[in-house]
């Protein structure tokens, strides 16, 4: 196994780190890790798998450190799917779907909000998106979606997310009376969701749908409460699939949420929200909007709004050596085990 940790200068605090996972048979699978992770853990993990059968791993019983399941998931999927001439959706269940919809990204910009963010609503509109995720605050969010309504016309669609700094439900509810008549998508998590009552309040009070960033237990306690209308949920591959699913069964509709990460990961999405049959709402595969580079030699194809899903086999995806040269931190190779 091989280990490449890639950052920039913005981010070298917390960079990305490429695994590249060898079999015997001259396959190699690509796995990517969130931020932060040290190289010192993934080479631990990178041990417990050398040896091993890729077709016969159980990730949940092999007891990796925690937080590499990820990485490894997307790796071995690529391998298997390469050893079975499958693209990685079928060894999910398959697709619903060839193509993902997907939105822009904007973050907020500080002082000058409003023009900043206007202009980047109008290259994702020329760059045929028809949604974009902000990241927003209380104090400009009305004349910030004024702005991109006027630039990207009133049918460009726009999720709220202000990252819970809406604070409070009074405020959040008087916003969303703020904004009736714009296009909003939903505000996800506009308040703390530590009380997911103040989410219930929320629905009874407001027409705009309201949106949980959740996993796991998170997703049933939304579901039991009717706190939200759209559930934005991530983790490994399967994780994924198996939150949609819970949502599926109440209704709901979800996307896949994003560390802003790079090609292989965001291509693990691509696949994954093909196979979950409610992943219908634009999922935040942004990479090729707002990276100079996502080290990939054939970007995610994405067009009109919406990423092609790949039927090459595996993750359909072939790290740029290049570009990985380039943006490259450090390069660390694990000991071949027996």
């Amino acid at each position: 196994m091989e280990v490449l940790n890639h950052g920039d200068d913005a981010l070298a605090a917390v960079p990305k780190v490429i695994v590249k996972v060898y079999t015997d048979e001259g396959l190699t699978g690509l796995g990517e890790t969130e931020r932060g992770f040290s190289e010192e853990l993934i080479q631990k993990g990178s041990l417990m798998l050398i040896g091993k059968d890729p077709l016969a791993i159980n990730l949940q019983d092999i007891g990796l450190p925690s937080g590499l399941n990820h990485v490894f998931e997307q790796a071995l999927h690529d391998i298997v799917g390469k050893a079975l001439k499958v693209p990685v959706h079928k060894l999910l269940g398959g697709a619903y779907r060839s193509d993902v919809p997907v939105s822009a990204w904007s973050p907020h910009h500080g002082h000058g909000n409003p023009d900043k963010t206007a202009v980047i609503a109008k290259l994702a509109v020329d760059m045929g998106f028809n949604v974009i995720k902000l990241k927003a605050r209380y104090w400009d969010i009305v004349e910030t979606v004024e702005a991109i309504a006027k630039t990207a016309g009133p049918d460009f669609g726009i999720v709220v997310d202000p990252n819970t700094q809406f604070r409070h439900p009074s405020i959040a509810i008087k916003l969303a009376r703020k904004l009736n008549g714009y296009n909003i998508i939903c505000f996800e998590d506009p308040v703390p969701k530590w009380d997911l009552d103040w989410y219930v309040l929320m629905r009874r009070k407001i027409d705009i749908p309201l949106a949980l960033h959740i996993s796991g237990t998170d997703v049933v306690n939304a579901i039991k409460m009717n706190a939200c209308d759209f559930i934005n949920t991530g983790g490994t591959m399967h994780e994924f699939k198996k939150y949609a699913g819970i949502a599926e069964l109440a209704g709901i509709p979800v996307w896949h949420g994003s560390g802003n990460d790079l090609g292989i990961m965001e291509m693990s999405y691509v696949h994954a929200c093909a196979a979950a049959k409610n992943a219908t709402l634009t999922s935040d595969i942004f990479a090729e909007f707002c990276r100079e580079n996502d080290l990939v030699i054939e970007p995610i194809n994405i067009k009109n709004g919406f990423a092609n899903v790949p039927d090459k086999p595996g993750l359909g995806i072939e790290l740029d050596e290049k570009a990985l040269k380039k943006y490259q931190v450090t390069k660390t190779r694990v000991v071949e085990g027996t």
